[in-house]
């Protein structure tokens, strides 16, 4: 168990990321993180399992109307995540517990903290805040590591070099990305094998895990996508319960 320099900050870290009861200045000082992802962001959404293995969780989702506000409970619903469970983000300074870090193709979902990208669909969409991009046949994301595209969004009939020879299709023959929301996992810098395309997306049901994404039903994914507002800055934060 990583303690972060003794029990006492051990269970103020667990106090303000599990309850998110705390103020800007609590969390920039107690967990450093910056001022830039975290304090100034009103949207919340925490992602938890209960064990390291777990393939089901809960996601809540939490508000604040300033920055010198607290944050408090909107809504809470179950998901599913990677069927090896969490690995954490090498770049997420915070690490406790498990020390495994996530790898492409290593079935986990990232723990750590994550901004969101666009919101994606096989549809329009409108009255929405979050930056949208609606996919066809010929949106890929590239899983190839050895790709200059790896883990980046790209229209196949755009692409004047296709140096690729694993990709996703962004619209599949399914609905589980008939709705869904890139996660900015591995992205700025992008780290060859670290991962890739990690979206928030719809399940195939309650008891079916995903090969790295966190999954829920339609109707709470809609949910998620309605309350999310670009101008508050939501963040994202995975986790296995401390």
């Amino acid at each position: 168990m990583y303690y972060f320099g003794g029990m006492m900050r051990y269970l103020l870290f667990s106090c303000m990321i599990c309850m998110f009861s705390c103020t800007k200045t609590y969390f920039a000082d107690e967990i450093k993180i910056s001022p830039t992802l975290l304090s100034n962001s009103l949207q919340l959404i925490e992602v938890k399992t209960q064990h390291v293995p777990d393939i089901k969780g809960m996601l809540y989702l939490y508000e604040r109307s300033s920055t010198e506000k607290n944050f408090a409970l909107i809504d809470s619903f179950p998901v599913t995540i990677g069927k090896s469970g969490f690995a954490w983000d090498n770049s997420f300074q915070f690490k406790y517990g498990s020390q495994r870090l996530k790898k492409e193709g290593d079935g986990c979902s990232p723990a750590g903290l994550f901004t969101l990208g666009p919101i994606f669909s096989y549809h329009p969409m409108e009255n929405i805040t979050m930056p949208f991009e609606q996919v066809d046949e010929n949106d890929l994301c590239v899983d190839d590591v050895h790709s200059r595209y790896y883990n980046a969004l790209i229209d196949a009939d755009t692409v004047t070099e296709k140096d690729y020879a694993s990709f996703e299709h962004m619209k599949r023959n399914d609905l589980l990305y008939e709705y869904g929301i890139w996660v900015n996992y591995n992205s700025d810098p992008v780290a060859e094998g670290n991962g890739s395309c990690i979206f928030m997306h719809i399940w195939r049901d309650e008891n079916s895990p995903t090969s790295g994404c966190t999954a829920m039903s339609k109707e709470n994914m809609l949910k998620l996508i309605a309350w999310l507002d670009a101008g508050k800055n939501p963040m994202l934060f995975q986790h296995v319960k401390p």
